[in-house]
């Protein structure tokens, strides 16, 4: 699959425009430009700024719209009162891309209304506007500063910051491990209209990028931010950076996130450059790691995570628990940890050097130092006299670290994982049925209509598993069992019934796995009842429920309602025209007015924040699609969106194929799909790709078609059909529902390589539209490609498909 290329604007810009910078010394236009001519920056520089025809020995423009040709990016530190003429010329000028850089945060209200307000009217339609914070944008191996903030180190590490001050927080940790970044920028989360999702997804695969820090931005949209983190750690580790007050159901949610994205999570700044320090070593995951110290060392037993046994080894009659008695010379230190490295059960060692007033640690250290550097076996050093990503300040942070290393590699294999068929065929829930025993407000009743265990309200549990909705995850399911919480969020599988049952410690999985079952059909039915509890007591399973107000209907309600908004109405029309009034007279009165007339009309606008529901941050499956396909050959099929579940059927359909079938379609000669790729085929984000499985009366797999992302511009499009399905049409109308889909979903473009051979694929994709090309890498195949902006057919309306979103 090819990669998103960078986009050269940003990445690789050759002529950049700065807006209204200066000389004055200190100011944020003179700390930029002097930043951005600090460093080998090799483009243009064009600044800008009135009654100037020279800035710090570049020629200047007094007016920005003489400017002539081109530019990739336009740098902006004007104030907000500047932004709507800005952008104007901008848009004139055809030149796309700004960046905003102000130090927001000493704004007054009223410049901050005025800048959002602006961006809001022009943002969009060709005209890409980001808001970034002081330390802006660095990309260190262009020599490309345009930041306040010192320059950065070149190196593999991409950074995504909400926040200055965690820019160069990151930056010195960064620093500290002697790695460097590769690129930076640093958004204002809440003006900016390009979030962090956005930029993630411009951030694209890039060989220069080992790993990637972003800062958690909990006011943008979730489900597009993780579904844009799932793409990304495809190729890129990442570590999701959390500096907000977290409960323990958000960590929870957190680390359920991370299961299905793939990434590393640090909640403080010890624990990120513990995660960072993981990822950018060569360290293997370890199940063990010796500790060795000059001083009582079996404290840190209390600190093992539960995924890394500390191990202290007795090595009479000098090693006692791990720790080396009396007071050992440099050369009897190193000697007895080589002597541990050199057993056969040992996978690493953590050397804990003491203190001392003679220099013997400074010794000690560095005779530990080049030790490690001609082992194989991994020796860790806790040691206050050296950086680097394989020494340590204390050795709970070399500990962690190892903690973090061992949770990448268990998430990777996550990604693995294929979750196994359904057990049983549920009986369907019935939505009437449900509404009557919602209208009767008997949780009996309503236990019955969703085939839950009895109602019964219990005060202690053993286990509780309860589903609710959460104000930024939306639904989420947390397991409480002996003092800790787990999380899982839908749509749910069976992967996600056997994680919980084992951390609740359940035999007997069925009840359990019945329940996220009907949780799921609630969520494809869009039905909320509030929260939803299973509880598990001397093995009897109860639902209780904590139902979700019905919405009232009072007549006299509405009324005061009505007439409370009309005098909120008369009330800002009359502050509105006070203030144009007074727009020249007494400007801070006028501008206080508007403000509070703007406040009091959306206030009118809006619903109250209780009747919001929190769209769930996985993408449901697909709900509006044809549910049945007649064929020529006058049989039926069913359709369905491919579940992770469906693995081992959709490993039986690929082994059923033709040997020819299968080459055409996976291009490499196999019997099998091999585990890894079986896992990513079924196991898919709906928010920006689908797959459709067609059944025949048995229940068989007999056509598969897909589209997978390739970047936010491009999806590729596949399709694979039993034999005894050629010739019925099936492929023209799954080809037509991934085209459907993928436009739904806001591609502006769906392609893909096919074999010069496949004549019936060749067909198919000429009869749908499709422009062949030879490919540019291989002879033997064809590149398909449609333009789906210039179908007006797909523009149908279907919210589960995301309909008319963009793909950013």
């Amino acid at each position: 699959m090819p990669t998103q290329t960078d986009p050269g604007y940003f990445f690789m810009p050759d002529h950049i425009i700065l807006i209204r910078t200066d000389e004055q010394p200190y100011s944020l236009g003179e700390r930029l430009l002097g930043n951005l001519l600090g460093t080998p920056f090799r483009g243009k520089i064009t600044p800008v700024r009135p009654r100037h025809h020279s800035i710090a020995g570049l020629s200047a423009y007094t007016d920005f719209d003489k400017i002539p040709g081109s530019a990739d990016l336009i740098i902006a530190v004007t104030p907000p009162d500047s932004y709507d003429a800005l952008f104007k010329t901008c848009r004139k000028k055809q030149l796309p891309h700004i960046i905003l850089i102000q130090d927001w945060d000493s704004l007054p209200p009223s410049e901050l209304h005025t800048a959002e307000t602006a961006i809001r009217k022009h943002h969009g339609n060709g005209l890409n506007i980001t808001a970034c914070t002081t330390a802006g944008i660095q990309i260190p191996s262009l020599g490309l500063n345009i930041s306040t903030q010192n320059e950065y180190a070149a190196g593999h590490t991409a950074i995504l910051t909400g926040n200055a001050a965690v820019s160069r927080e990151i930056d010195g940790i960064l620093k500290k491990l002697r790695q460097g970044t590769s690129r930076h920028i640093s958004l204002n989360y809440t003006v900016s209209p390009i979030t962090s999702s956005d930029w993630l997804n411009r951030f694209g695969h890039s060989r220069h990028t080992k790993a990637a820090v972003l800062h958690h931005n909990l006011e943008e949209d979730q489900r597009k931010l993780f579904s844009a983190i799932r793409q990304f750690t495809r190729h890129t580790p990442l570590v999701l950076h959390i500096t907000y007050r977290t409960d323990e159901t958000d960590r929870a949610v957190l680390h359920s996130l991370a299961r299905r994205c793939n990434f590393l999570i640090s909640f403080d700044t010890d624990g990120l450059e513990a995660a960072l320090r993981a990822l950018l070593s060569d360290l293997p995951p370890l199940s063990r790691l010796d500790i060795l110290s000059d001083a009582p060392a079996e404290w840190l037993d209390a600190h093992a995570p539960e995924n890394l046994t500390l191990h202290f080894p007795n090595l009479p009659p000098q090693v006692c628990n791990g720790y080396l008695t009396g007071t050992p010379s440099p050369s009897r230190f190193h000697d007895t940890v080589s002597r541990q490295l050199a057993r056969p059960d040992t996978q690493a060692v953590l050397a804990i050097p003491a203190p001392s007033g003679d220099g013997d640690d400074k010794k000690t250290t560095r005779a530990l130092v080049r030790l490690s550097e001609q082992t194989a076996k991994p020796l860790l050093v806790s040691s206050p006299f050296s950086d680097g990503i394989p020494l340590f300040d204390n050795p709970l942070q070399a500990i962690r670290t190892l903690s973090y290393r061992n949770t990448a590699a268990a998430l990777k294999q996550a990604q693995l994982d294929t979750a196994p068929p359904q057990p049983c065929r549920l009986k369907p829930l019935q939505t009437p049925n449900i509404k009557k025993a919602l209208e009767a407000a008997d949780p009996s009743l309503i236990a019955e209509a969703l085939h839950l265990p009895p109602y019964r309200h219990t005060a202690h549990n053993a286990v509780q598993f309860q589903f609710r909705n959460h104000p930024v995850y939306g639904g989420i399911l947390t397991a409480r069992y002996d003092g800790k919480t787990a999380a899982a969020l839908p749509p749910f599988t069976t992967l996600d019934s056997l994680r919980l049952a084992r951390f609740a410690g359940l035999d007997d999985p069925q009840t359990l796995n019945r329940f996220l079952r009907t949780l799921t059909a609630l969520s494809n039915h869009n039905l909320n009842l509030g929260t939803i509890t299973l509880n598990l007591n001397g093995g009897q399973y109860h639902t209780d429920f904590d139902l979700k107000a019905p919405e009232t209907h009072n007549a006299s309600g509405r009324k005061t309602a009505g007439k409370t908004a009309q005098t909120l109405g008369h009330a800002a029309a009359k502050m509105h025209s006070a203030a144009a009034y007074l727009k020249h007279k007494n400007p801070a009165a006028s501008e206080f007015l508007r403000h509070t007339s703007e406040a009091a009309a959306e206030l009118l606008g809006s619903k109250p924040a209780a009747d919001k529901k929190t769209p769930g941050v996985l993408a449901p499956y697909p709900a509006a699609h044809p549910k049945t396909l007649s064929l020529k050959n006058g049989t039926t099929v069913t359709i369905t969106p491919l579940l992770p579940e469906d693995a081992e059927a959709k490993q039986q359909f690929v082994r059923n194929l033709d040997p020819e079938a299968r080459y055409t379609r996976f291009m490499t000669r196999t019997n099998e799909l091999p585990a890894a790729t079986l896992a990513r085929l079924c196991n898919l984000d709906y928010y920006c790709e689908a797959a459709w499985a067609a059944r025949d009366a048995g229940g068989n797999i007999v056509a598969v078609a897909r589209h997978s992302r390739l970047n936010r511009n491009e999806c590729e499009f596949a399709i694979a059909l039993a034999e005894h399905m050629r010739g019925s049409g099936l492929a023209q109308k799954m080809m037509e529902l991934v085209i459907r889909t993928a436009a739904q979903q806001g591609y502006p473009a769906i392609s893909a390589d096919i074999l010069k051979t496949n004549t019936p694929m060749v067909k198919l994709a000429e009869k749908s539209g499709f422009t062949l090309k030879e490919s540019d890498t291989e002879k033997n195949l064809y590149r398909a490609y449609l333009d789906l902006t210039a179908d007006k057919t797909t523009a149908k309306t279907n919210k589960n498909l995301h309909t008319g979103r963009k793909i950013t």
